[in-house]
């Protein structure tokens, strides 16, 4: 079933249709069954979602990119164990900025020729267990963790792969928690204040570090291509000062997705080809061969692949008019709404396409009263045997997530046509070992 770009099942997953009864499915499974079966509140990824994101990026870049260009899963998005095991499988590659996620990636079958690490605060175990994998690319993030990375290296006799994260100074239009390349930034090499001309030199002269490439990130959730071609001209602006040809450049993830219909148009191919073709025109001006490219979308691949499944619980009438629907769970399995101020829709998902509307008010159960989902939406008439279906929940939602309340973390599946994976397990409370304890 297609739908228009306008339709709220827009921004569903791309297996997402309606049965018999008007309800909604994934991959051609009842979203009503599934929460009868698993529980809920309960997080599906629909398959061919996934494929379809790193699939569109992959041709994007052989119609954009001369050179070889490389996709490397953000795994802060969303890891664990089943879904680190789906995307390897994809023949891409994985950034990490833990030990557990460099296990994980292990564990989940990438290889470490394609993984990067990241992080402004590496721990010694972070970086040797980086160096002992034989990663792509430890990403330096400044002059510090520059100078403890040549010790290990030493000290282990092996010479460290480094690209250098570069930050570029400039502002960029998205929310100031997620902004990361301006001049008061906690990560990377500053441009302005030298550090970052500093670190190529330093890099260079070391024979315990090799230098192969530079790295950036502008922030998160950005849907204009030019700030891209701003930082990649500086990027090359130092390196030619620096008298340093790239053999790989990254300039991050970031790129947008919508979150409701009311979000701008999320085609990745504009962004795709502002980056190439800034590339291409600063290599020829200098007579440079074009680097291997590396672009790192978390959000992108697994957001829209995500539903989030609840149910209905106490609804109220506040003295103002508000309309008060609460569900069983809420900023302990999603803080974005509270961090953000990020906008969601959600469905009924029996009823979809109902036309009665109430203005309603969606929150959680947790002991806050910044535990709000939605603050505002028209929903239909609900009761305590409906489901709530809120889409654009794969990524930064479940990597977020706590044990608030000691609330335990819902089980996520994987969706196909026939078949249904879990993911993740379901935390119960007996399960002691996360109390913090027991007899």
């Amino acid at each position: 079933m297609v739908y228009q770009s306008d339709s709220q099942l827009s921004i569903f997953p791309i297996s997402t249709s309606l049965d018999g009864g008007g309800s909604l499915t994934i991959a051609g499974h009842s979203l009503r069954q599934l929460a009868g079966v698993y529980g809920t509140p309960l997080y599906a990824y629909d398959g061919e979602t996934v494929r379809h994101q790193v699939q569109v990026l992959k041709t994007a870049f052989s119609h954009s990119y001369r050179g070889e260009a490389l996709i490397a899963y953000a795994s802060k998005a969303y890891l664990s164990l089943g879904i680190a095991r789906k995307l390897s499988a994809l023949g891409i590659g994985v950034d990490v900025v833990s030990l557990g996620e460099i296990k994980f990636a292990q564990k989940g079958g990438f290889d470490g020729g394609s993984v990067h690490l990241h992080g402004n605060n590496k721990s010694e175990a972070e970086l040797q267990a980086a160096l002992d994998w034989d990663i792509q690319a430890i990403v330096v993030d400044n002059l510090d963790e520059l100078s403890l990375l040549e010790e290990l290296a030493a000290r282990s006799g092996k010479k460290a792969r480094i690209w250098l994260r570069i930050t570029p100074d400039l502002e960029v239009n998205t929310h100031p928690h997620i902004e990361t390349s301006h001049s008061g930034s906690k990560f990377g090499l500053h441009i302005s204040n030298g550090q970052a001309a500093e670190a190529i030199r330093r890099a260079r002269s070391s024979r315990w570090l090799r230098l192969t490439g530079l790295h950036m990130h502008l922030g998160s959730q950005l849907f204009d291509p030019e700030p891209y071609r701003l930082a990649i001209q500086k990027l090359y602006a130092l390196a030619a000062e620096q008298q340093f040809i790239p053999e790989e450049l990254s300039p991050g993830g970031g790129w947008g997705v919508r979150y409701t219909t009311d979000d701008p148009c999320d085609d990745s191919q504009p962004w795709v080809d502002a980056i190439s073709r800034t590339v291409h025109d600063e290599c020829d001006s200098r007579g440079w061969p074009v680097p291997r490219l590396v672009i790192e979308p978390g959000r992108h691949l697994v957001a829209r692949a995500g539903v989030a499944i609840y149910r209905v619980g106490t609804q109220k009438d506040t003295p103002d008019g508000t309309h008060i629907v609460a569900l069983d769970g809420g900023m302990a399995d999603n803080p974005r709404v509270a961090l953000y101020n990020s906008q969601y829709t959600a469905l009924v998902v029996d009823r979809p396409l109902a036309s009665d509307k109430l203005k309603s008010r969606v929150v959680g159960k947790f002991c806050e009263s910044g535990d709000v989902l939605i603050p505002e939406i028209d929903l239909p008439h609900v009761s305590r045997s409906d489901f709530l279906a809120i889409p654009v929940a794969g990524a930064y939602q479940l990597s977020m997530s706590s044990n608030y309340n000691f609330a335990t973390r819902p089980c996520v599946l994987w969706l196909e046509p026939g078949r249904v994976e879990v993911l993740q397990e379901r935390e119960h409370p007996d399960q002691c070992q996360w109390w913090g304890g027991c007899a």
